[in-house]
């Protein structure tokens, strides 16, 4: 193994950004860096990050494992391969173009939570704990040998979007201990992944309906694990609006699920299932994000309304 391994990257965001500035602070060999789709709204970040640090960049027409793309990937001779965050099955092709294949990112404690997007799914599920695993990516999405992970503590009002942002900088933490250990002794230990059936975290839809009639905890799980990259909708007036966040409260009640029970001028309370909601952001059209007291000086809800 050379002093400086080559290693060839690859990702979208946000994952890639945070884990390629990591690498490269890192002092890392970084030999090629394999942009996103074209559609992608990271492309154009990651390639200034690249044509900043002066690495080499490469780009596939429509999937990575094009035969004129490997060969590209095999004339680089690189000697590992990352990839942070990726919408393709890999080939085994590709996947031999290194000399000790790719590290994949995946933010959950494999196997559980194999899948497009571990965060919603881990919150709307009502885990205490999640994590983050690397693993030897092999033809299968998140099944290869399992090389570090680190588990963590979910917070209690935990959104997506804030366990997005911190398994992404963990992530990149991790990756650049394992590269750097592997740049020091040349190889990486890794673990078979365990059988059986675990939760899985396919993709989500971009719209989730709130049932009111649910148990207050699955509604604010809901709520939670939509914001804010989802919609959390709820019917008002004939149109739909989003619950962004709020706070709950367990409480045994006889009111009809998604009524309007209170409303003062900065609080709403809304009977769901076992308990009331209590909203503090909404949006109510395309563009207007309102804290409660706004929505509420607007919109007017009156007390007895039916949010379906």
């Amino acid at each position: 193994m050379e002093k400086h391994p080559e290693i060839l990257f690859m990702g979208q965001p946000d994952m890639a950004v945070v884990c390629l500035n990591k690498l490269i602070d890192s002092k890392l060999n970084i030999a090629a860096v394999v942009l996103p789709d074209k559609s992608n709204i990271s492309r154009e970040n990651i390639r200034s990050i690249a044509q900043n640090n002066n690495i080499n960049i490469l780009e596939y027409k429509s999937s990575p494992n094009e035969p004129d793309f490997i060969e590209k990937i095999k004339e680089l001779n690189c000697d590992i391969g990352v990839i942070c965050s990726l919408n393709h099955k890999l080939s085994k092709e590709f996947l031999e173009t290194t000399k000790d294949g790719f590290i994949n990112c995946h933010p959950s404690i494999l196997p559980k939570y194999r899948g497009a997007n571990p965060y919603f799914h881990i919150i709307r599920n009502g885990e205490k704990t999640s994590g983050i695993t690397l693993h030897f990516a092999d033809e299968n999405f998140d099944t290869g040998r399992i090389i570090a992970q680190e588990v963590f503590p979910l917070m209690k009002k935990e959104t997506m979007g804030m366990l997005f942002s911190r398994t992404n900088f963990m992530m990149a933490e991790l990756l650049a201990k394992v590269l750097i250990r592997y740049k020091e002794t040349g190889e990486i230990i890794s673990k078979a992944q365990e059988d059986g059936e675990f939760e899985k975290a396919p993709n989500v839809p971009g719209e989730s309906y709130i049932n009111w009639a649910d148990n207050i905890n699955i509604t604010e799980r809901l709520i939670r694990a939509s914001n804010p990259f989802y919609n959390a909708l709820t019917n008002f007036r004939g149109g739909y609006i989003r619950i962004i966040s709020g706070n709950f409260r367990e409480e045994r009640h006889n009111k009809t699920p998604g009524a309007i029970v209170k409303v003062k001028k900065d609080m709403l309370q809304i009977a769901a299932g076992e308990g009331y909601y209590f909203p503090d952001v909404i949006q109510a059209g395309s563009w207007g994000i309102y804290s409660i007291s706004e929505f509420i000086e607007k919109f007017n809800p009156r007390e007895n309304e039916i949010l379906k």
